[in-house]
């Protein structure tokens, strides 16, 4: 699989760094998860993405292939406008274009307007025994950052409150999970909690 591979069309607006008030918040959750090797780089290739809905519509995510980098400013964001599930399309500006996994993250905003932050992360772990345990949500074995993806984040979430199980993991992206939440500190629980449930932490 084409892993960190941008797949989709965008039409994207380079523009000068972004200003911090649009990223800074997102760089502590960041910085957290990649210390603990969650967001990180494998293989050359970068692995883990953040990001955060903005007020103004739209969200800000970590730009593609950042994953080796230990922290990020202006230069390692980029702000998603909108997105066209039928053309398969991300609209897009900063001075990098957005991560490979955009169009799963804008996916799972549409979810709930509730829905602030949304993670991908990386633990072979993690991910191996959340397939193999019921208790957790997965997707089907999809290829990451696909309209397919995008279709099934919809159907995990389909009969069940988002909120009420904010993550799963990925089948068809070998160590990939996503999750979100409402805040930071959420998202941060949420993260400690599965490190917790498997004696990782």
């Amino acid at each position: 699989m084409n892993e960190g591979v941008v797949k989709y069309k965008i039409e994207f607006k380079e523009t000068p760094p972004l200003e911090p008030k649009l990223w800074e918040e997102l760089e502590p959750l960041r910085g957290a998860l990649k210390k603990i090797g969650l967001i990180g780089v494998k293989s050359g290739v970068g692995y883990g993405n953040v990001s955060r809905r903005l007020k103004e519509g739209g969200f800000v995510i970590t730009a593609t292939q950042t994953g080796h980098l230990q922290e990020l400013d202006g230069y390692g964001y980029s702000v998603v406008t909108g997105y066209d599930e039928e053309r398969f399309c991300i609209r897009s500006y900063g001075a990098a274009k957005p991560s490979s996994e955009a169009f799963t993250h804008a996916a799972v905003y549409a979810l709930s307007e509730e829905i602030e932050w949304v993670v991908h992360i990386h633990s072979k772990p993690l991910w191996e025994m959340m397939l193999s345990n019921d208790e957790y949500l997965k997707s089907a074995p999809i290829e990451c950052g696909t309209k397919e993806m995008a279709k099934e984040v919809r159907g995990i979430y389909r009969e069940i409150d988002p909120l009420s199980k904010p993550l799963f993991a990925m089948a068809g992206h070998e160590e990939g999970i996503v999750l979100f939440a409402k805040s930071a500190e959420d998202a941060i629980e949420v993260t400690d909690k599965l490190l917790s449930d498997f004696n990782l932490v």
